[in-house]
């Protein structure tokens, strides 16, 4: 008969399924980061119409786009993180939201982009995003508006993990 090694890999986990040991697991760990010119690390706004800038030249080149939909978080550089957790809260209502971690070669990855989405007060809506296998987002973006949901309210804060 055969002796099995109590320190063997396969007597672990064996025994973690038999008796229902937990094998440790490494923690993880999240940190708050910061609103990029702004305080903190959260962000209450109420969605704003899109504006007109009134230019030298009056109505050329009018951009209609300028709005407060956008919000950018600083990825701290000294720290590789695995996920990054946006928050989004609500005293009710209903937005346009999009995700993306930006990198320093200009492009974006997007992580969410969905339509009318209801945030009720006690359900935050949450959001994740894994940055490339071989590179670090400098900032993520949250866009949270829409033409349909004007004058609503929220507050967002995200989270980096490692």
């Amino acid at each position: 008969m055969k002796k099995i090694n109590n320190k063997s890999p396969i007597f672990l986990v064996i025994s973690s399924l038999i008796f229902g040991f937990n094998l440790p697991a490494k923690a993880e760990t999240c940190v708050p980061i910061s609103v990029v010119n702004g305080q903190g690390n959260s962000i209450t706004k109420t969605v704003s119409p899109p504006t007109i800038p009134a230019g030298p030249l009056g109505m050329v080149g009018v951009d209609i786009t300028r709005n407060n939909w956008n919000t950018d978080w600083a990825v701290p550089s000294e720290q590789k993180f695995k996920r990054f957790i946006a928050t989004i809260s609500s005293d009710g209502g209903a937005f346009d939201i999009k995700m993306y971690l930006k990198y320093s070669d200009q492009t974006t990855g997007e992580f969410y982009n969905s339509d009318g989405v209801q945030i009720n007060s006690n359900q935050p809506l949450q959001i994740e995003a894994a940055p490339r296998p071989d590179d670090e987002p400098y900032q993520v973006n949250l866009l949270v508006g829409g033409l349909n949901h004007i004058g609503s309210n929220y507050t967002a804060s995200v989270v980096a993990c490692y």
